[in-house]
């Protein structure tokens, strides 16, 4: 999801403490466009978490001036699986339910 406009519509107050409001959803954003991010982003968190099974992640990705949403999607249109190793690089884990090598169970 793109949130550039709403961020930028966003007063300086709301747009510099939408990250930490997001990590915290008991804090209710007083700005209409932080609150309308904040309430998607926490939808998706509740989504993933009820279906475990599905191993949702849910990361945050600051992108450059430079990188639109068009190109990410190119990105995981490319090279899905390098795309999602590079996010989960550079971006900030807000949820994974993804099995880990230590998670794996081998049954024979």
């Amino acid at each position: 999801m793109d949130i550039t406009e709403d961020i930028k519509r966003g007063n300086d107050f709301e747009r510099e403490s939408l990250f930490e409001r997001i990590k915290n959803p008991e804090v209710e954003p007083r700005n209409e466009y932080a609150r309308k991010v904040a309430q998607m982003v926490h939808s998706m968190q509740l989504r993933a978490g009820a279906n475990p099974q599905r191993n949702y992640e849910l990361y945050m990705l600051n992108a450059t001036h430079d990188m639109t949403a068009e190109d990410i999607i190119d990105w995981f249109k490319d090279s899905p699986q390098a795309a999602a190793d590079r996010v989960r690089e550079i971006g900030y884990k807000l949820m994974s339910n993804r099995a880990t090598d230590t998670d794996r169970r081998v049954i024979v």
